[in-house]
């Protein structure tokens, strides 16, 4: 086993930190624009090893590429809004841990989350793994039914 250890800190944003707030912000344009279809979610392929990519959700659903598309899409029918705000960001070896609130809007219903996302890189710094973990009262019955959506167990 390797064991990769944090020993300093600095105000430069890391390269692979970096690579998540593009991604981020690529997600926001993405959203900004406004999403019908899986293939709305395209502008995120540069940012994505898409042969090797997996999302492991709250739920333990574990999503490729495609399959995650299709679920970004189900969270976000029927006019989901999002935003965060970021508490730490952290990189270590070809990880980056991004604590966060979440907040989700959609209709009546509001959702607040505590949330740690764990990104890894492959050696071209693109995204072949996603890890959510989350804190929350109430995930949200849209967001489980698009996870499940996205799987094939509707």
């Amino acid at each position: 086993m390797n064991i990769v250890t944090a020993t300093s800190a600095t105000d430069e944003i890391g390269p692979l930190a970096q690579r998540v707030y593009d991604f981020v912000e690529t997600q926001k344009k993405v959203m900004a624009a406004g999403i019908t279809k899986p293939s709305d979610w395209d502008p995120l392929t540069p940012l994505i090893d898409v042969d090797n990519f997996k999302r492991v959700g709250a739920y333990l659903e574990e999503l490729d590429w495609e399959d995650y598309k299709k679920f970004l899409t189900g969270w976000m029918d029927g006019g989901t809004r999002f935003e965060f705000t970021e508490f730490q960001i952290s990189e270590v070896g070809n990880s980056v841990f991004q604590e966060i609130e979440e907040r989700h809007w959609r209709g009546e219903e509001f959702i607040r989350k505590n949330v740690i996302a764990v990104y890894r890189f492959n050696e071209e710094n693109k995204l072949v793994h996603l890890d959510i973990y989350e804190q929350a009262k109430d995930s949200g019955d849209w967001i489980r039914e698009s996870a499940k959506a996205a799987t094939g167990q509707v």
